[in-house]
């Protein structure tokens, strides 16, 4: 049986490997969804690529800022939000903030889907709407998260020994709890969830009505484009349920026990479980792309297309200044004869 500090240097060791891989693989991810999305004719002309955008730039800034602080705090022991009230204060606003923001814009996208398959609520999903509607989002969580600003502080135990940066002991606890459960956990899922089956069944009342082959044949060409980014959405959702329910029961178990004694060994059980379930959020911000690969021929097809097309451009660029170097050097070697 391995002791606390074998346990610890376990986990240490897994955050250093596991850690920096995901914030490397997923940043890659993300800025290939920002070209796929942004370039691709097929999938460009959607408003939900929009919302798939700045999704993927949401789950970058995650990974980058949230991610690396735990692995600075686990995996060498480095936390300066447990001295510097401010730095406290910030971490827990920006953990909230960019845990949100980018889960909200796969939500938005679901509903863009929604509003898609609905005849006459066409002109709502526009990319003239979208933007508007990022915008607004993102004003909305930054607003929403100040009162992690608020009740987070740098805390010192009564004998002095122990430093935290976490919200006192409360109402707010069991609050955050709470909030953490069905605004974190469970808002964003369920609403991926009913606006994908209302799009699916929507979808198939339209064929139903449809008779005319012509006409049969320009909706199944429609169909297939709604779906593609459908689909994609909806394995997106599972991943993310799987991969961030965990620590999202965590919470509001922490909050539902605040009030009962525990052991040490508790209380470091806890934590270690705790570490290793916000690593599953991690590596839940870092699969996007690779999942939309998978489950999309489409987006593999772009994909493989513009990096084709840019390594041909890069090539010929290559050529091109190889040209012009060789004929200066040939006039300059002229010119010395």
């Amino acid at each position: 049986m391995w002791t606390q500090a074998e346990f610890t240097l376990f986990q240490k060791y897994v955050f250093i490997v596991l850690v920096p891989i995901a914030i490397v693989v997923g940043s890659i991810g993300s800025i290939l969804n920002v070209i796929v999305f942004s370039i691709s004719t097929k999938l460009r002309k959607s408003p939900c690529s929009l919302y798939l955008i700045f999704s993927s730039i949401g789950f970058m800034a995650y990974l980058n800022v949230v991610a690396l602080l735990k692995l600075l705090q686990v995996g060498f022991a480095i936390d300066p939000s447990v001295s510097w009230s401010w730095f406290c204060k910030l971490k827990f606003y920006f953990v909230g903030f960019l845990l949100m923001l980018p889960r909200t814009y796969l939500a938005l996208a679901g509903i863009d889907r929604y509003l898609m398959s609905i005849s006459n609520q066409h002109r709502l999903s526009s990319r003239k709407v979208a933007v508007k509607v990022i915008i607004i989002t993102c004003l909305f969580w930054m607003i929403i998260c100040v009162h992690n600003i608020i009740f987070y502080d740098a805390l010192t135990s009564s004998n002095g020994l122990v430093h935290t940066c976490s919200s006192s002991p409360g109402a707010y606890s069991t609050f955050l709890s709470f909030y953490s459960v069905f605004i974190n956990g469970l808002s964003m899922p369920l609403l991926m969830v009913i606006f994908g089956v209302l799009t699916v069944r929507n979808l198939q009342r339209h064929r139903n009505q449809i008779q005319d082959n012509n006409t049969v044949g320009t909706f199944q060409r429609r169909k297939k484009q709604e779906y593609v980014i459908l689909r994609m959405l909806l394995v997106q959702l599972i991943v993310n349920i799987i991969l961030t329910l965990p620590v999202t029961f965590y919470l509001c178990y922490s909050g539902l026990t605040q009030y009962t004694q525990k052991s040490s060994f508790r209380v470091f059980i806890e934590n270690y479980t705790y570490n290793f379930f916000t690593l599953l959020q991690y590596i839940s911000a870092a699969v996007s792309f690779y999942v939309y690969s998978f489950t999309s021929n489409t987006f593999r097809t772009e994909l493989f297309y513009i990096l084709s097309h840019f390594s041909i451009a890069f090539k010929r660029r290559v050529i091109d200044q190889s040209a012009v170097l060789m004929t200066r050097m040939g006039h300059s070697l002229a010119t010395h004869q």
